[in-house]
């Protein structure tokens, strides 16, 4: 390993580990401020602990220092940890804190103690969708592109619905409750139209 491998090294962890802190910072800002403005059945995580307490925040740390890394990979071009595989460890640690975020206790933080008690329909409505058919021009290797749009506007109504879940921690014994929406027609949308090139995904570095 020569010394510029280790000053980049060094930087790189440096940044990642500011960036990867700062993030943490908001996000304990902002859902912080989400847990006051609502009622205590929240589903917002607990996040005025320790990190180290919190399961979300800790996958959250971890998913921005390997973002970080996977953009300073790029940059130096890493043979030992390539951009390819940091960007898969990017993803599945997405996947991981996404979940977590989702299954986890607002009040004790764990995250294998959740259970739905009951789950109710409080409406369903139809709404307006206002789409242009469009093409999707992809690079040799299938990522996008370029897209073109043709014709005019068109209106489909869509079913959505309206439902309220309620869950409950048989750790703590916390209830909660989660309001979400959801479009039954979703899967109906219009697909736009696929068209394979045969040129190649240019890179960052093609112009040096």
């Amino acid at each position: 390993m020569t010394w510029n491998s280790i000053i980049e090294a060094t930087v790189s962890g440096v940044a990642a580990a500011l960036i990867s802190a700062i993030i943490i910072f908001v996000a304990k800002a902002t859902l912080g401020r989400k847990l006051k403005e609502r009622s205590i059945k929240t589903e917002v995580p607990d996040v005025s602990g320790s990190v180290l307490n919190n399961p979300f925040l800790i996958s959250l740390s971890l998913t921005s220092f390997a973002v970080v890394l996977t953009f300073f990979s790029m940059v130096y071009s890493w043979q030992t940890f390539s951009y390819i595989y940091l960007t898969v460890a990017d993803f599945v640690l997405g996947i991981v804190t996404y979940w977590i975020y989702n299954n986890q206790c607002p009040n004790c933080n764990r995250i294998f103690t959740k259970r739905l008690l009951n789950k109710e329909i409080l409406k369903e409505e139809r709404r307006p969708y206002t789409y242009r058919d469009y093409t999707i021009y992809l690079y040799a290797d299938g990522s996008e592109k370029d897209r073109k749009y043709h014709g005019a506007e068109k209106t489909k109504m869509e079913t959505w619905r309206t439902e309220r879940e309620f869950y409950e921690c048989y750790g703590c014994t916390h209830e909660w409750e989660r309001l979400f929406e959801r479009n039954l027609d979703l899967s109906n949308r219009p697909r736009p139209n696929l068209i394979r090139t045969k040129y190649n995904q240019p890179t960052i570095f093609d112009n040096y």
